[in-house]
């Protein structure tokens, strides 16, 4: 396995605790290091929490009945037949 060489700053705290860790474990701290590197490259990450969106409430004053799923259908139809005859040409 290739190595690559380089320097970091590390909070004193810190590298006397990883030093003391490497030593208990009997390893190098460079070791150490690398495999807490591995772990942390490697963990699942945590799944970003979802925002709510937010969607703006439209009030009507209409009165009459919603609109029905019959009636959605056949506009989406018109809309596509009328779309159909504008790419031949027709319109």
């Amino acid at each position: 396995m290739l190595t690559m060489k380089t320097t970091i700053d590390i909070p004193d705290e810190l590298f006397r605790e990883a030093k003391a860790r490497a030593a208990l474990e009997g390893m190098k701290l460079r070791d150490l290091v690398a495999e807490a590197l591995r772990e942390k490259l490697h963990a699942p990450r945590p799944k970003a929490q979802r925002r709510r969106t937010k969607f703006p409430i439209i009030h009507s004053r209409r009165t009459d009945a919603p609109v029905t799923l019959e009636q959605v259908n056949r506009a989406i139809e018109a809309l596509d037949t009328e779309e159909a005859q504008r790419h031949a040409g027709i319109m």
